[in-house]
């Protein structure tokens, strides 16, 4: 049956949908995981290649324009609070990403990175602000000459810092317990008096801090000492990542930290072509990371939604599937149950005759018993149908079931006046399978071919069997009516589609998976006389052989 309404319906299958579920089910287990995220999340090779090449670029960038980094370009103010503010809003877009991150994780490291990513979105406030020739020739908040300078230094030393502590949190099992909220309004709170903390001590203690710029322009000759322990912190968190990375994540921080060795290695005097480099490189550092959350934030939730339409798939599914399988008990306990009514209506009549006609009343009571017998066997024939376990088999004489069939439909054929014929081989042949079922595919096609006759003149039933190589037995009902639409031969078996005008369109499509389980082929063509012709193609149970052999 799975195949029949594979056909009909590409997600519906009775009785197999159990590969497609255990996918679903599959991830939707990997979506509920808190581990799955950009922090767990395996790079693709593809990502793998990106992440290389873009680190790639940044260095030959670095590299190449190194020897030129002390030529001086045109002083333009401007530049650093139009890319600051810049920073500023991509930084603190990552931050508020990585605190959603953290949220559904609780990962400390990524607590530790979202607060980085805040510090640096923070920081280049009063770096813009404090900044010569910004917004007053000497900057605002009361900044010296050193106050700019030391916000960068201790800028570009904070960031790695929190690199580095990521990197020794990200692979612990240790989560963050308690209020998630709580513990990012304390981040927030810290970086924020950190940030405070910076300002008053590059502003008030300016005098007391080492000198770096002898006027706005001019560096002291040690000035580059602080730099290079920025560079040097940088390095080792690059080192850190390359060394433990794992993630998606820990790929494209590889990136950043790239981009800030670059950054801090051509770093040189105001308004040189190193100094308009080095700040686009403190660019780069905060949109990759954006970048790659908001890609794999729209990744995920594409997944999400696909995975919602899955399930909403598999429950209409399964809701079809019930209905499938009342519809296909309805339609088999039906039969039996009908001539149980009319068998009991004819032992009433006979009851009723002056004087009673025992005998047919004890014929036609008998019936009902054994209608009733075959309507609880319906019962056991589905229910093995439709569970997964093996199915029970037995050898089977098919002419014998043939002719047991054509007792059980003599009431309906009699009642159509179709006359029923038979061409048997004259060898016994033998299948292995479920008696009950077999029984009832041949039932069904019995009963199909009555009701397609109803309307013809000519009313002949033709069962046959052969053989087929000394392999198979081929089984054939033959009728003289109508025949098949052609344009529904093609979906005749499939669940839900009927030729009747009240049929449910389950019949076939049980009968063929029947077949099926039973290791053969139910085949349907329009005959040579212009009726329908159904073949049951079934392997013979070598171990049995034929029976009128073994006689």
């Amino acid at each position: 049956m799975s195949e029949v309404t594979k056909r009909a319906n590409s997600d519906l299958s009775i009785g197999a949908p159990a590969g497609r579920e255990q996918r679903t089910r599959a991830f939707v287990d990997e979506l509920d995981d808190p581990n799955m995220g950009l922090l767990h999340l395996a790079p693709t090779r593809r990502q793998t290649r990106a992440a290389h090449g873009a680190a790639a670029a940044l260095l030959v960038i670095v590299a190449s324009l190194a020897p030129f980094a002390a030529t001086p370009l045109p002083r333009f103010a401007a530049f650093i609070p139009l890319l600051n503010a810049m920073i500023l809003v991509t930084d603190l877009i990552t931050a508020i990403l990585l605190f959603v991150q953290f949220s559904i994780s609780r990962s400390p490291a990524l607590l530790v990175l979202a607060s980085g990513y805040l510090f640096t979105s923070l920081i280049v406030i009063p770096h813009a602000l404090t900044f010569p020739g910004a917004f007053s020739p000497t900057g605002l908040l009361g900044a010296g000459v050193q106050t700019t300078a030391w916000i960068y230094i201790l800028w570009h030393l904070g960031f790695p810092a929190a690199l580095m502590i990521y990197v020794l949190l990200k692979d612990r099992d240790y989560i963050v317990r308690g209020s998630i909220q709580s513990a990012i309004s304390w981040c927030v709170a810290i970086i924020s008096s950190l940030v405070l903390g910076i300002l008053w001590i590059t502003t008030v203690g300016d005098p007391f801090l080492p000198r770096i710029f002898l006027s706005a322009s001019q560096l002291t000759p040690s000035s580059s000492s602080a730099t290079m322990f920025d560079l040097a912190v940088s390095a080792i968190a690059l080192a850190a990542l390359w060394i433990r990375r794992r993630s998606v994540l820990d790929l494209w921080l590889m990136v950043v930290a790239c981009a800030l060795v670059g950054e801090l290695a051509i770093t040189i005097v105001r308004f040189s072509l190193g100094f308009y480099v080095s700040r686009m490189l403190s660019l780069t550092t905060s949109t990759v990371v954006l970048i790659i959350l908001l890609a794999e934030t729209a990744g995920l939730y594409t997944r999400l939604a696909r995975t919602n339409m899955m399930l909403r798939r598999e429950r209409d599914n399964k809701l079809m599937n019930v209905e499938a399988v009342v519809a296909s008990i309805s339609h088999e306990v039906k039969q039996p149950l009908g001539t149980i009514v009319m068998t009991g209506s004819s032992a009433l009549r006979f009851m009723g005759h002056t004087p009673p006609d025992h005998e047919k009343a004890r014929s036609a009571l008998n019936k009902i018993v054994s209608e009733g017998r075959r309507a609880s066997q319906v019962f056991d024939n589905i229910r093995q149908l439709f569970s997964r376990s093996d199915l029970e088999r037995v050898p089977i004489d098919a002419n014998a079931l043939i002719l047991g069939v054509l007792d059980i439909a003599h009431g309906d054929l009699k009642e159509h006046r179709v006359t029923a014929r038979t061409e048997l081989m004259a060898e016994s042949p033998v299948v292995a399978g479920h008696p009950g079922q077999l029984q009832e595919v041949l039932l069904n096609l019995i009963r199909n071919a009555i009701e397609a006759m109803d309307g013809t003149t000519v009313r002949v039933l033709t069962l046959g069997t052969e053989s087929r190589d000394q392999e198979e037995l081929v089984v054939s009902v033959i009728d003289t009516g109508p025949g098949i639409d052609p344009e529904k031969l093609d979906r005749i078996f499939e669940a839900f589609v009927t030729t009747k005008p009240r049929g449910m369109g389950l019949g076939l499509a049980i009968c063929r998976m029947i077949i099926e389980r039973h290791g053969g082929q139910l085949l349907a063509s329009s005959g040579g006389n212009g009726g329908a012709l159904f073949q049951i193609i079934l392997p013979f149970d070598r171990k049995a052989g034929f029976l009128s052999a073994r006689a």
